[in-house]
């Protein structure tokens, strides 16, 4: 599918240089001296204007043309023909006067930034400096339609085959489920690097193999760059969080080869890091809380004071708040934490923000049970009525709570489904009963 909308792409936009060219006076005069007759001319100087993100010397580059060859016509159409179907412009026009050409540009607005995923053998820098080489209009980021990604690709075929690696460079647009394209990967197929070690120079000799158990554990053995790199960075700070090191930062990993095989590499990865000073707790400030007093709040932060600033633990805390606001009908609670931190004394003092938004109540409630009296038995003993403030947790405990008046149900187990209603703060409730199913042995 994706292959297909590039290629419509590139078609459109070469007609649209044919049509732009039609209306270039000097342009037009060329064409027609070359219908003429196959005219050549000796070409002067090549020039580039209106890029905001390439220099002129790699525009002129990228045309093909260079100063004191013999062109015809159809030679400086063609070059503007490969600005255009490159991808990264929008517009492209050109002027010539019968010794020199003038290229005129305007820039594509969606690019977006590349990864080498098992490109262990090389740095990122030393890629983008060998690629551009060949590839002028490419300096790490790529357009999602046109040539240039094959451009890319072809350039890093080369340069893996004088290094002597069969296998062929491939690109994946990378973005999340539903949304805008993040990066364009650039993997060599059929190559699997493995994780031999993890390092992480830096950190405390009794923090790094707390740090190495977590991160192999995700990882696994395979080293992917956009994929290692967002596991140090959803994973790595909560070890420091947990010990009150709230400024510790981690930097780019970097595979160093252990054994070099074309197929099967053994890499250790590299991660510096950055620790910084640890921070203990002194208090936690609320603000914005009106539905649960001061003292509760006060009993759900269970940090102390002079003990670490542990981020896991008050992400705990936040979240038994917000269970509580969900037993009086705010479902939707957001609590934002910030640090205010004392760098001479070392301490973090947290501030909780609460938006509390609006009280949800109970709606209409759906009970499927295995027959008519059990469903209507449940409705007897249900206790939360159409209009009461919709308690999140009544339905989780329901049935514990009424294990007399709801023996009949035994060995059936309840599912629950929330309908809820922003426009009128309702909450509908379908409770359904299924039959517990046994695991085969």
């Amino acid at each position: 599918m994706l292959h297909m909308v590039r290629h419509k792409i590139v078609i459109r936009t070469i007609f649209f240089i044919l049509f732009l060219s039609s209306l270039c006076p000097s342009q037009t005069k060329t064409n027609s001296q070359a219908n003429g007759g196959s005219q050549s001319f000796t070409l002067k100087k090549v020039s580039s204007s209106g890029s905001k993100r390439f220099s002129e010397t790699d525009i002129v580059r990228a045309t093909g043309l260079k100063s004191g060859e013999t062109v015809t016509a159809n030679d400086l159409k063609e070059a503007a023909n490969r600005l255009m179907q490159s991808g990264v412009f929008a517009q492209v026009s050109y002027r010539f006067n019968g010794e020199s050409a003038d290229y005129t540009v305007l820039d594509a607005t969606q690019l977006v930034p590349v990864s080498f995923e098992n490109f262990v053998w090389f740095s990122d820098a030393d890629l983008l400096q060998r690629v551009h080489t060949t590839v002028p209009l490419f300096s790490g980021k790529v357009p999602l339609g046109g040539s240039l990604a094959d451009q890319v690709s072809a350039a890093l075929d080369a340069i893996l085959k004088e290094k002597g690696i069969q296998g062929h460079a491939a690109s994946l647009l990378h973005g999340k489920l539903a949304g805008e394209i993040q990066f364009m990967q650039f993997e060599i197929d059929g190559v699997r690097a493995k994780i031999a070690e993890i390092r992480f120079p830096g950190a405390a000799p009794d923090r790094a193999p707390v740090l190495q158990d977590l991160i192999k554990r995700i990882a696994g053995e395979s080293y992917q760059q956009s994929l290692f790199a967002d596991i140090v960075e959803q994973n790595g700070p909560q070890v420091y969080g947990r010990l009150g090191f709230l400024k510790a930062q981690f930097g780019t990993p970097r595979p160093v080869v252990l054994k070099d095989d074309p197929a099967q590499p053994s890499v250790a990865v590299d991660v510096p890091v950055e620790e910084g000073d640890q921070y203990m707790f002194s208090a936690a400030n609320w603000t914005g809380a009106h539905a649960i007093s001061a003292a509760d709040l006060a009993k759900a932060i269970e940090l102390k004071p002079g003990a670490p600033a542990d981020t896991t633990q008050l992400g705990r805390s936040i979240a038994t708040v917000k269970d509580i606001y969900g037993t009086k009908g705010y479902m939707f609670a957001r609590i934002k934490s910030t640090a205010t931190l004392d760098s001479e004394k070392h301490s973090a003092v947290f501030n909780l923000t609460v938006e509390e938004g609006p009280i949800y109540h109970m709606g209409k409630l759906e009970v499927q049970a295995p027959d008519p009296q059990r469903a209507e038995l449940v409705r007897k003993v249900w206790d939360m009525h159409e209009g009461d403030v919709y308690d999140a947790s009544y339905v989780k405990t329901f049935v514990k709570k009424h294990p007399t008046e709801l023996a009949v149900l035994a060995g059936w187990a309840p599912h629950y489904t929330q309908t809820i209603h922003d426009d009128t703060h309702v909450v509908d409730l379908m409770l359904k009963f299924e039959k517990f199913q046994r695991e085969a042995r």
